[in-house]
């Protein structure tokens, strides 16, 4: 169970680390989001099983992952509609 956790956390950190080499592409940065909290769930559920603790946290972080999926998927769509594209420009006025 604790080998679960170091490889998540590894996991987690390289995830972190590859969001923001993530330049272009506002997909990209959204799919490496949905991993990282994907990634978290696990922990939390493996975390709430090892402290003999309740579900609560698991849910609390369910909710939030689930508001956002959401958020990142309506800045998705209204950036594309804006745009064309999901490009990621620095500079707004090109």
């Amino acid at each position: 169970m604790l080998n679960i956790m170091w490889a998540s956390l590894v996991l987690l950190v390289f995830l972190h680390l590859y969001l923001f080499s993530t330049k272009f592409h506002f997909l990209g940065a959204l799919l490496t989001l949905e991993a990282m909290v994907l990634i978290l769930l696990v922990l939390t559920v493996s975390l709430s099983y090892w402290t003999l603790e309740g579900l609560n946290i698991y849910y609390f972080v369910l909710t939030l992952s689930v508001c956002e999926a959401a958020f990142g998927l309506t800045l998705l769509i209204s950036i594309v509609k804006l745009k064309g594209s999901d490009l990621i420009n620095a500079n707004p006025y090109h």
